[in-house]
């Protein structure tokens, strides 16, 4: 069928039933691919990569004891691979939600909320799940005409920072992105301002610093900021 788009694929994917065989795939891959790169790197600080995980993965029991083999065999960094969710995935059933989560964080997984305030109001529940990384959409971090962002952003930034948890802001598409968000205090950004996308032996060279050129533009947007 030639190459389709995410929304095509994931569509096809979950109308015959192998979510969840692809989902673990993923996953499986990610875990190999980034204790390979906390190897290699040797940081203080360890890498950690997000993989996004499916309300029906989530709430497959079978599929968590697959979570839990494939974080016990990574020799990973606790809670450097994390779990995306989306809010409806976790709205879907909160209370099931919440104790899945609890046991993937004690399995060492790191748990990170995705596309925050686009789904169903959750904010009374939020305090009640183990995440430890909101994700904020994009369509509150992008600048309007005049160039200012929505107000409402810093308050997200200010929600997530009381619940002890970091923010990862989406849609940094430029280096004067990335300054403002650094200078609302999000933790992390992600976007054009930081590359295209790559495989990943280009990812390996950057984390080793190898390809000057992306290198020098993340410390430009860091020295700046």
């Amino acid at each position: 069928m030639g190459r389709l788009s995410p929304f095509e694929f994931v569509a096809m994917v979950e109308e015959i039933g192998l979510m969840a065989d692809l989902g673990l795939f993923a996953i499986e891959r990610a875990a190999r691919q980034l204790a390979m790169w906390q190897r290699a790197a040797r940081s203080r600080v360890p890498l950690f990569a997000s993989v996004s995980v499916s309300s029906r993965q989530l709430l497959k029991n079978d599929v968590v004891e697959s979570l839990r083999a494939v974080l016990g065999r990574g020799s990973l960094a606790r809670g450097t691979l994390k779990l995306e969710l989306t809010e409806s995935a976790v709205m879907e059933n909160p209370e099931q939600a919440a104790q899945i989560l609890k046991r993937l964080r004690d399995f060492g997984a790191g748990l990170a909320l995705n596309d925050f305030g686009t789904g169903h109001s959750s904010l009374a529940y939020l305090p009640r799940f183990p995440f430890d990384t909101i994700k904020i959409d994009r369509s509150f971090v992008r600048a309007n005409a005049k160039g200012t962002r929505p107000v409402v952003l810093r308050s997200m930034v200010g929600l997530a920072h009381d619940l002890g948890m970091d923010v990862v802001a989406e849609g940094a598409e430029n280096e004067a992105d990335a300054v403002e968000l650094y200078h609302l205090g999000c933790e992390f950004a992600q976007g054009l301002a930081f590359g295209r996308p790559m495989s990943a032996d280009q990812a390996q060279d950057l984390v080793l610093g190898k390809r000057l050129g992306i290198s020098n533009q993340v410390s430009v947007i860091r020295d700046q900021a």
